[in-house]
């Protein structure tokens, strides 16, 4: 026995304690301390992580699940090291610790699913992230953004979708500007040719990220495309500014001054353009339209043909190539790469019109009837007026002046809505003074503009000679039309195609 004094309610009082509680007490004096240290370690582990000094950290947590309690948050920031690390499959053996401690907490479901993301474990991250939205006290972005993003990609079950993707990323938006939610939300507004939310959920893109070329450009064409040239070419001079390589922002700038026969600046675009990748075949084309208009045809056709080499099954570059050739009169040449287009786009109608040009000058009359015949009974014939006077003019040519009168006037009838150049009026004026002598009637047809030129019929004495010569070739069709898979936007022709 050991005489010691005791302290009770801060008074000492002498007595007696027994060696047997004194180095029990003295045990329990030891304890006290290094618990407390333990459950105080978390903010150093903590602090260890957020400055990246892995290392350090991964030794203290390996110290501190041999003697602390709280092992489910060891378990969840070791597996964060761990993922940072590459080390993704002990990183998901480390969350599966952490949930098997605590199985109430999102956060341990949510970085687990996070890495089972990464791993491309696509099913069974969208299964733990569903699992931590149940879980969830309060709104989490990151868990409502990769629900959304894997509905979206169609890795959910089959009744979920692009809506349930959508009200997701709409939730998850709501949790605060995100970029990456609202690019997603701009993919499903353009899919579902909504161009106005698309141009709105970009828009809050670029208040977060303002020096974002992709998103530039791709506002930019989405203005086209509603037909806001002025904001489409502020927004693509902003991303030319901002990188004045970028080849997607050239392209569609040098488009629209092509389409507005700024062709000089239009080529000074395109020569800026100094890495070609996957758009070299639009460059390509439309550099070769910008000489076609120059009226320089063989290096129009050079230009076109390296387009068609990069990308054989480039539709526009083979269709523009075929105009080209037959502008030129190379009309074997023409028909070879019109076929080609043709096999591409079975249904477009302006194809089979320079097709059936080709045939009319290689001396095929049946197959070149045939092949303007069915220009003008395919859907896309009545957006263009030139494929019914092309096929009036040829009925004319074959003697069939009853079915010349039916198409003359149906293009005269689309010219009422749609604009043509003025020297097809007088074509079609004339072809009219011309059937009026075989039919000795007169088809109303609009005056063309005054020239200073003869607009009126042809002289009787020599309307044959000279409608055996007459034939349409369509120059100038073109303007904007739909946006292709990478952001792009389709010309037709003339005009220019935009990345």
């Amino acid at each position: 026995m050991t005489e010691r004094y005791v302290y009770c309610n801060g008074r000492a009082h002498e007595g007696t304690v027994s060696v047997s509680t004194n180095k029990q007490l003295s045990s329990q004096a030891a304890m006290k301390p290094q618990s407390v240290t333990n459950r105080h370690m978390n903010w150093l582990i903590h602090g260890l992580y957020t400055r990246k000094h892995f290392e350090q950290c991964k030794k203290l947590i390996d110290r501190q699940l041999g003697i602390c309690y709280d092992k489910q948050y060891l378990y969840y920031m070791k597996g964060l090291i761990l993922r940072e690390e590459n080390n993704s499959t002990e990183a998901v053996h480390c969350f599966q610790q952490a949930i098997a401690l605590n199985k109430k907490e999102p956060e341990n479901y949510k970085e687990l699913a996070k890495t089972l993301y990464s791993m491309g474990k696509f099913r069974n991250a969208l299964e733990v992230f569903l699992k931590a939205e149940t879980l969830l006290e309060r709104p989490d972005h990151e868990i409502y953004h990769h629900i959304g993003e894997l509905y979206y990609k169609n890795f959910g079950q089959p009744k979920a979708g692009v809506g349930e993707a959508k009200e997701y990323l709409k939730q998850a938006v709501t949790c605060g500007k995100h970029v990456e939610s609202y690019k997603i939300l701009a993919e499903i507004y353009i899919e579902e040719g909504d161009s106005i939310k698309a141009i709105e959920m970009i828009e809050n893109c670029l208040q977060i990220t303002q020096d974002d070329v992709s998103l530039m450009t791709q506002i930019g064409i989405l203005y086209l495309k509603i037909n806001e040239y002025q904001r489409a070419f502020e927004k693509l001079l902003d991303a030319t500014a901002t990188d004045s390589k970028h080849t997607s922002a050239l392209l569609a700038l040098g488009s629209i001054l092509q389409s507005k026969n700024d062709i000089d600046g239009a080529l000074n675009k395109y020569k800026r353009i100094s890495n070609l990748t996957d758009e070299s075949s639009e460059v390509w084309s439309n550099i070769g339209l910008c000489f076609f208009k120059k009226q320089k045809f063989i290096a129009a056709i050079s230009c076109l043909r390296k387009a068609t080499w990069v990308s054989p099954l480039n539709f526009n570059a083979l269709y523009n190539l075929g105009l080209v050739l037959v502008t030129a009169q190379q009309y074997v040449s023409a028909f070879q790469t019109l076929a080609a287009a043709i096999s591409l786009r079975p249904e477009h109608a302006e194809c089979y019109m320079l097709l059936g040009t080709c045939l009319r000058h290689l001396n095929d009359p049946g197959n070149a009837y045939l092949s303007l015949e069915k220009s003008t009974m395919l859907p896309d014939a009545v957006k263009n007026p030139l494929i019914y006077l092309n096929f009036a003019l040829y009925c004319y040519e074959v003697g069939k002046s009853d079915q010349s009168v039916l198409y003359l006037s149906n293009f005269l009838d689309m010219t009422q809505h749609i604009t043509v150049h003025r020297e097809y009026l007088k074509m079609a004026d004339r072809l009219n003074g011309a059937l009026a002598v075989a039919a000795g009637g007169q088809i109303d047809a609009p005056t063309a503009p005054d020239t200073g030129g003869h607009t009126g019929g042809l002289d009787r004495t020599e309307k044959d000679h000279r409608m055996q010569d007459e034939t349409v070739v369509n120059m100038s069709s073109g303007g904007l039309a739909d946006a292709r898979n990478e952001g792009a936007v389709e010309e037709d022709g003339s005009d220019g195609d935009l990345p």
